[in-house]
């Protein structure tokens, strides 16, 4: 008979989770979300913490655990198996957000865990890894470190009596900050029943689902995963989305650098290299996502124009590191160049050999290389009736709209209650199929194309209330411009004269559209090493 699952309270606090996980008892199992939150999220995490309000019940399930190696964050942890290992059920994104921010190296790319605490704001702060920090900000880092803290303190001599107390308050707040922890025992046989249960104690994040404990408890019974499982995990921690097989196989055929390393794959392959072939491939597809989204601002995988792209990113990274400096400008001009001159004339497959061969003796040239093998520049607008996300131009359009950061229009409680609300490209390319929502009520062609008519938008808000609000609502200053809805143009619906409304807004979009291209693709400008590189000093005269 199935031993009964009797929650017990216990109070654990931030430096106890990060011993627990670097210890490998903490486990996060494989659940249906990966790890999403957005550096607000985290940045509003600490500064609950900071100030003493709580931020929910963690909800953990106590059960054996194999050895294996863990992907927490930023955090890459080999750890033995144990007997009392804690399952976290709920709470993923908080444990995830402290241990990551807390433990995080100093090299940790992931503005998401390089959380920064600035005493004279009282505030924290995030910083992407190529941003230069003020040196008065604190790093959160060394926040459960005293030894590491007193000497940041000692180097800083010009600090003020009252930026040293604020920063001591910050260690002390996290340090100290008390997090209640239902432990379930069991084998867990009924533990789906108790989900009714387990919503109530959630008081944080989003409702876990029924499915999703039920996964949890799968999940959890089952073996270390395997190497191949490892890698699609650590590039769903990303937030970039799920990566088809095949695209992850050619991110570890170009890591391997040639057909014939598929037998490592499906052949007798010595499984410590298998290992170490697969730990160097996730390691180098997040930097690859790292700098597709932070770089050339393509934020999730199902708006990356070519997703070719990515094992051939993947292998630049294998050879020289994630890109820098000029290298990275000129591989974000060849993505945007390649989104719409056409990156892969004769295939993707064609495409795929022929950019990796380019790659090689050092990155600046390799970029470049990869530079010359587009088609030549020819003169381009954007197609506003492309709107499917299975047409490359349909995803230029989506990252040119993204690109203004768009808002709430309407309320959705999947979203967000409160209406203004900047959305997120990456929480709604997930819950989306597509995220456009119609603004009137046309049918037929629409004048200057279809998205002359469509806003980003979560379909929890149907086009019939986007269409209500733009016609009885007042909005907060910016949202209905981050949609390019000018006051002519609303002035035009409210009239009804919605054919003429929809030609006026094509011209914003498309201008719109067209300058986030070319801010990224630079054309007309100078490709190659940076010429202020090629001055040899004091050769200038």
């Amino acid at each position: 008979m199935a031993m009964a699952i009797r929650p017990r309270i216990e109070q654990t606090r931030p430096a106890q989770l990060v011993e627990w996980t670097l210890s490998g008892r903490i486990r996060i199992p494989p659940f249906q979300r990966p790890y999403g939150w957005r550096h607000e999220n985290v940045l509003d995490l600490f500064q609950s913490v900071l100030q003493g309000y709580p931020i929910g019940s963690l909800i953990v399930w106590q059960r054996p655990a194999d050895a294996e190696t863990l992907r927490i964050g930023p955090l890459t942890i080999a750890v033995e198996a144990r007997p009392d290992a804690l399952w976290v059920i709920d709470g993923q994104q908080r444990v995830v957000s402290l241990v990551g921010v807390l433990a995080a190296s100093q090299e940790t790319a992931d503005p998401r865990f390089r959380i920064f605490f600035d005493p004279r704001r009282n505030g924290f702060t995030s910083a992407e890894l190529n941003q230069q920090a003020p040196d008065h900000w604190f790093p959160m880092s060394m926040a459960l470190d005293t030894a590491a803290t007193l000497a940041w303190q000692r180097e800083r001599p010009w600090l003020t009596g009252a930026e040293v107390a604020r920063c001591d308050t910050v260690v002390t707040a996290v340090r100290d900050f008390p997090i209640s922890m239902y432990v379930l025992e069991g084998d867990g046989a009924g533990l789906s029943r108790y989900a009714e249960v387990f919503q109530r104690i959630n008081t944080s994040g989003t409702a876990l689902r029924h499915e999703e404990i039920e996964a949890a408890r799968r999940a959890s019974v089952q073996t270390a995963p395997s190497g191949f499982d490892m890698l699609i995990s650590a590039v769903r921690n990303t937030g970039f989305g799920a990566l088809p097989e095949r695209l992850l196989t050619q991110s570890i055929l170009a890591v391997q650098h040639g057909d014939d390393s598929r037998e490592l794959l499906t052949g007798p392959a010595g499984e410590k290299e298998r290992d170490r072939v697969l730990r160097v491939t996730a390691r180098a597809l997040e930097a690859t996502i790292g700098f597709l989204r932070d770089e050339a601002g393509i934020p999730h995988l199902r708006l990356l124009p070519y997703p070719f792209v990515l094992p051939v990113l993947t292998r630049f990274v294998v050879l020289f590191g994630p890109p820098r400096g000029r290298a990275a400008e000129l591989l974000r001009r060849w993505i945007w160049r390649g989104a719409v001159l056409g990156a892969a004339p004769r295939g993707d497959t064609a495409a795929l050999r022929e950019y990796d061969q380019v790659i090689e003796g050092d990155p600046v040239s390799s970029a470049d290389r990869l530079l010359a093998l587009l088609p030549p520049y020819e003169a381009w607008e954007p197609d506003l009736n492309a709107v499917h996300l299975d047409q490359v131009q349909a995803k230029v359009n989506l990252l040119g709209l993204f690109s203004l950061r768009p808002r709430i229009i309407g309320r959705t409680s999947e979203f967000d209650d409160r209406a203004s609300t900047v959305m997120d490209p990456n929480r709604l390319m997930e819950a989306e199929p597509l995220p456009l929502v119609k603004i009137t009520v046309l049918g037929g062609k629409v004048p200057g194309g279809l998205l002359a008519d469509r806003v980003v938008h979560p379909q929890a808000v149907s086009g019939a209330d986007i269409h209500r609000a733009l016609f009885h609502e007042r909005f907060e200053p910016g949202v209905l411009e981050s949609h390019l809805i000018d006051a002519e143009g609303l002035t035009l619906l409210r009239r009804g004269r919605e054919r003429e409304f929809a030609a006026h807004r094509a011209e914003l979009v498309r201008a719109a559209i067209a300058d986030h291209v070319q801010e990224n693709a630079l054309f007309g400008f100078p490709d190659g090493p940076d010429l202020t590189s090629l001055i040899i000093p004091g050769d200038a005269g």
